[in-house]
């Protein structure tokens, strides 16, 4: 082929290449992020990250309990790969975006990736304004840019939600089984408070973590889950061996049947993320009353 038709090739190719780039915007941001990608490679500098990247990824966790601060790492490097690094330091800048639901700060504004440590990170700090309840989910951007020696934007978007939560119960029976077993799941992962102290009011939220840290004075004054349970004696009748009855004893309600007294009602307490099992023996043992609601359950929490 002589040098005449190549350049007219060249030529045609680019042309069409430039049509196509106007006539689609996201191809030709693609087509543009990786000509960059390259023209800066092959000065031998790499600015990259395994959350970060120049497409922005989205990356979604459900593990935060809705009222404490959440903390987000990401990390940074100069590396192509284990063997290939950048051979000067990098300076980068920092910028994160939040709604206003929330109060985010970063554990530095800018920083450097020396270039024989090879790797650098920060700390995104995310603080709710007030408490989140199960499902709701919050968006965090954040952006780490380069500025020496080259320069180029890395970044992602973060989506933080509230684990589910909530209370809930089941009875386990079988026909010709002797008993009823009830289990009971707090999986509220906070206390509320019921009594103000120190810097605490009333319906303020406390975590497990920090719950575990008061006194027991102070802990009397937070509520995981106040439970009330009811029965009818004529069906099932309580284990009165339980650990959580014997526990509770001065809270049970009674009823008289035919001159004897039964017990028909407990009220407790259950803390955050705790589990109970209760056994209730049946009167009948030939009924099955699987999740038959035999059992009433009243829930505060």
């Amino acid at each position: 082929m002589d040098k005449k038709k190549y350049k007219l090739y060249i030529a045609i190719f680019i042309a069409l290449l430039m049509t196509f780039l106007f006539s689609n915007d996201s191809f030709s941001r693609y087509i543009s992020t990786l000509v960059s990608n390259y023209i800066l490679e092959s000065q031998d500098f790499y600015f990259n990250s395994s959350l970060l990247d120049v497409n922005t990824p989205t990356y979604s966790v459900t593990d935060w309990d809705g009222v404490n601060y959440y903390d987000i790492l990401i990390d940074v490097n100069n590396k192509k790969n284990d063997l290939v690094s950048t051979k000067s330091n990098i300076n980068y800048d920092i910028e994160v975006n939040c709604p206003s639901t929330v109060e985010c700060t970063k554990s530095k504004s800018s920083s450097t990736i020396l270039k024989d440590v090879k790797t650098d990170s920060y700390v995104i700090r995310m603080t709710p304004h007030q408490a989140f309840t199960a499902g709701q989910t919050v968006t965090v951007n954040t952006t780490a840019t380069s500025t020496y020696p080259y320069t180029k934007s890395i970044s992602c978007n973060y989506i933080v939600g509230v684990t589910n939560y909530g209370f809930s119960y089941q009875e386990n029976d079988a026909q010709n089984q002797k008993y009823v077993e009830l289990k009971l799941t707090n999986s509220k992962p906070f206390y509320t408070v019921t009594q103000a102290f120190g810097t605490y009011n009333v319906n303020d939220s406390i975590s497990v973590a920090v719950y575990d840290t008061l006194s027991a004075a102070d802990k009397a004054k937070c509520l995981g889950a106040r439970v009330t349970l009811t029965w009818d004696p004529h069906v099932v009748l309580v284990d009165d061996n339980d650990p959580t009855y014997i526990a509770n004893v001065g809270n049970v309600t009674f009823t008289t049947i035919n001159g004897y007294t039964y017990a028909n009602g407990i009220t407790f307490e259950m803390g955050a993320t705790s589990n109970e099992k209760i056994l209730f023996y049946k009167v009948d043992p030939s009924q099955n009353y699987n999740n038959g609601n035999i059992v009433t359950v009243n829930v505060v929490n």
